[in-house]
């Protein structure tokens, strides 16, 4: 007999830039090695697949799905992406994630296509997805986002007087462009090793005079984790904003961003490509990386995402069909009717499930259910904070 709850047993990732607190203190994720815990993940991507309890012990979450499709996913997704289309994680982050970028769902496909005929290769491309994500800050959340306005980046480099960047920056004061915001980008990460250093020594013992306390705040700490790497420059070409507990952003592909610090839960399409700029010992293929890359401004206040709010609930409208996602503060009974595959998680305080069959689950803070598409209508109540992923 199929279940409408199926509780999550979920896979933690330790990557450097991780946390060895953050999940253990909040979420009551166990971290006896005392390891840099950077990521919990929700879903079934290959590189990290969730486990359901079930009556019988534990299954893979991709096992329960492929048993029944259509009953498990919704017709529409089984129809349109044959598999759960998102992933769901926690991130914490101690230092910032490598400055990166994500493709596009066309380029995902030919560059992974390549590298199954060139497995010798070094990977750039894990998967043949496209990767947009929303990022939902619980702690104060420091990001960059995106191509400042070209007449800042000028403004912000002037100062440093690199003469390889000179003609380019010029250019790019004269005739702001995607164009010339490429041919900068390409000579900034391009620059010969005496230059960069020179350079950089100045951006460090200047910040503080040069530039606001916000850009100053965000070149320090990176300087703290990556000195001498090349993503030193990023916070002076790309918007840097510290999302609030309970703001929410979104990245296209193709939007070049880094993560810097804090606690967040993220959901994207379920992929794991990633093409690096800086911030990283990993390498960079500069080729890739600039095909991959959307040389437009985003502009500072177009950034956080504006929900469309009721009573007790944060809807937050995403450009894209992989996934939909939703916040529920404090509700009680609120009817909820599912229709495709659906992944909750509780973020703060404890959630009740209800079916009218009689079936329940109680879940506590870093807790999380699958619900399949046949469980049809049921109600929630939360005390505290939980988030809805559906397709």
């Amino acid at each position: 007999m199929s279940h409408c709850f199926y509780p999550l047993v979920n896979v933690v990732k330790n990557y450097p830039w991780g946390s060895r607190s953050a999940l253990n203190a909040r979420f009551h994720i166990p971290n006896p090695d005392d390891q840099p815990q950077a990521e919990l993940w929700m879903g079934v991507h290959p590189a990290g697949i969730s486990q359901v309890v079930c009556e019988d012990g534990t299954c893979s979450l991709t096992e329960l799905i492929a048993t029944d499709k259509q009953a498990m996913l919704g017709s529409k997704i089984a129809g349109q992406f044959g598999e759960l289309p998102y992933l769901l994680k926690i991130l914490a982050a101690e230092s910032a994630l490598s400055i990166q970028v994500h493709p596009q769902k066309a380029q995902a496909q030919a560059g992974f296509q390549r590298q199954q005929q060139n497995p010798d290769n070094p990977p750039d491309y894990n998967d043949d997805n496209h990767k947009p994500e929303l990022v939902y800050a619980l702690t104060p959340f420091m990001a960059m986002n995106g191509f400042r306005n070209p007449a800042d980046i000028v403004g912000n480099f002037t100062p440093l007087n690199i003469p390889s960047l000179s003609d380019a920056l010029t250019q790019l004061a004269v005739s702001p462009c995607a164009e010339t915001l490429q041919a900068f980008f390409l000579l900034v990460m391009q620059l010969p090793q005496d230059e960069k250093q020179q350079a950089l020594k100045r951006l460090i013992d200047n910040a503080r005079d040069w530039y606001d306390d916000n850009l100053a705040t965000f070149i320090l700490r990176l300087h703290q984790y990556y000195p001498d790497d090349i993503g030193l420059f990023a916070p002076l070409f790309l918007n840097c904003l510290t999302l609030q507990p309970g703001e929410a952003m979104f990245l296209s592909p193709g939007t070049l961003h880094a993560y810097v610090h804090g606690v967040a839960v993220e959901v994207m399409a379920s992929s794991d490509n990633v093409l690096r700029a800086g911030l990283t010992p990993k390498k960079i293929n500069l080729k890739e990386l600039m095909a991959c890359t959307v040389f437009e401004p985003v502009y500072a206040a177009q950034l956080r995402m504006r929900p469309i709010s009721e009573a007790g609930k944060h809807h937050y409208p995403i450009p894209v069909e992989d996934f939909c996602f939703d916040v529920y503060s404090d509700v009680k009974d609120v009817a909820i009717q599912t229709t495709s595959a659906e992944i909750v998680l509780v973020i703060d305080g404890q959630a009740l499930l209800h079916h009218p069959c009689g079936e329940t689950a109680t879940l506590k803070e870093g807790q999380s259910v699958f619900i399949p598409a046949v469980t049809g209508d049921w109600t929630l109540s939360i005390t505290g904070t939980l988030c809805r992923v559906y397709g």
